[in-house]
């Protein structure tokens, strides 16, 4: 090798050894991307340098390229094998890489290196405490997920399991339909309900006609003395039974027709389906208020405390229907006063035509008097005024009706018409 050669040796490597230093301080300035691109010019004017290939090491190792750095550890040692520091950044490397393993055996290699080497000791015992709180944390990570696993494996077997209880309850369901409907149905049991003590008729007129009769027999339940469940035959049984007692062709009692009548009316309104029902849901709609009512005082006041319970059903029943009633009366005079009031304005409208009829006559015929007496005046003054006169047979006259000829009949006095 000639001189020349070795002063461009020199100073490569001297360029090297700059690029180097730059790299450092680049690296102690955390400026990691720049130590590594100065330790690359480095390392491309000496590529076998073990400290260039430490120091890049160690830099993207800081940079987070933990597999470019353990690369670069493993360049270090081959360039250099004796040297511990490379197996320090191999182990160092690894450790990054959760390879505890394989960190400690590169340690203790660096160690047969250098023997008494702190770092190295010290790299042991870090990389030992990272293994243990690691192999923790993957129990613990593991235990979590086998939880959650057993957790979904529960929940999915508890949603089978329900899925199955369902569908076997819903075959037993469809097996009973099926069964219902194969199997004769027994019969309803026929409701069996006390007999009605209808006393006697007086006792019947009295019940009928008691003091402000109007109002409570609005109630057709309780006129017939009927539950508001009873069937068609029990309605008309109890009718036959209490038109029995008071029918006037039957009781001698003047009250009697006065009475029938209220049962009549009763007996209508029961045997109209939509009545009936209406009356009805009034019945149970003032029960369900009476019982609302009674369970907010039951909070406050004892049951000996309270009226008696079908006493307060009986009168809340009777203001259902009375308010009813006010109702129906208050709309029937509304529209009885309307009809009337349309009545007048109609007789109001006729007598006001009449006038103006009566006026157009009058004042028609004080016209034709006007003008009769105007021609009759101008007669008087000049008599020898000829007063026009209708032809003679201009006027209304009756046709004569003529015969048709009939066909092929001749008429024998034709012949004479042609003497005149």
């Amino acid at each position: 090798m000639d001189q020349t050669e070795d002063d461009a040796l020199r100073a490569a490597l001297a360029q090297a050894e700059q690029f180097k230093n730059d790299g450092n301080a680049a690296l102690k300035e955390k400026n990691y991307a720049e130590a590594i691109r100065l330790y690359t010019c480095a390392l491309d004017l000496d590529p076998t340098n073990a400290i260039y290939l430490s120091n890049r090491s160690a830099a993207h190792l800081s940079n987070d390229s933990k597999t470019k750095a353990l690369r670069d550890a493993e360049a270090c040692i081959e360039s250099k094998p004796n040297w511990w520091k490379g197996y320090m950044r191999k182990g160092a490397a690894e450790h990054a890489l959760n390879r505890f393993d394989m960190a400690k055996q590169t340690y203790f290699r660096g160690l047969e290196k250098d023997p008494g080497n702190t770092s190295l000791q010290e790299a042991i015992e870090a990389v030992q405490v990272a293994h243990e709180a690691y192999s923790l944390q993957l129990k613990k990570e593991n235990a979590e997920k086998e939880a959650i696993r057993q957790a979904h494996e529960a929940e999915a077997k508890a949603k089978a399991d329900e899925e199955a209880l369902l569908a076997s309850f819903m075959d037993e369901v469809e097996a009973l339909e099926d069964q219902a409907n194969t199997v004769k149905k027994p019969e309803p049991v026929e409701r069996i309900k006390p007999p009605v003590d209808f006393g006697t008729p007086e006792g019947q007129i009295i019940r009928l006609l008691q003091p402000h009769f109007e109002w409570i027999n609005l109630n057709p339940f309780r006129v017939l003395m009927l539950d508001t469940d009873a069937t068609d035959e029990e309605i008309k049984q109890h009718y036959r039974k209490l038109s029995a007692m008071v029918h006037p062709d039957k009781n001698p009692d003047p009250r009697a027709r006065e009475a029938f009548e209220e049962i009549k009316k009763a007996h209508d309104q029961m045997t109209n389906e939509d009545r009936r029902k209406t009356c009805m849901r009034m019945i149970e709609n003032a029960i369900e208020a009476v019982a609302v009512e009674r369970k907010q005082k039951l909070k406050k006041f004892r049951v000996d405390q309270l009226p008696d319970i079908n006493d307060l059903n009986e009168k809340a029943v009777l203001k259902a229907f009375a308010d009813s009633e006010n109702r129906r009366r208050n709309v029937e005079a509304r529209e009885l006063k309307q009809r009337r009031r349309e009545v007048e304005q109609e007789e109001a409208e006729k007598e006001k035509e009449k006038a103006a009829y009566l006026h157009d006559k009058e004042w028609s015929q004080a016209e034709r008097r006007d003008k009769r007496m105007a021609n009759w005046l101008g007669v008087q003054s000049d008599p020898n005024k000829k007063v026009k006169t209708l032809p003679k047979n201009v006027g209304w006259q009756r046709e004569e009706k003529k015969e048709p000829k009939k066909h092929g009949v001749v008429d024998g006095n034709e012949y004479k018409k042609s003497w005149k």
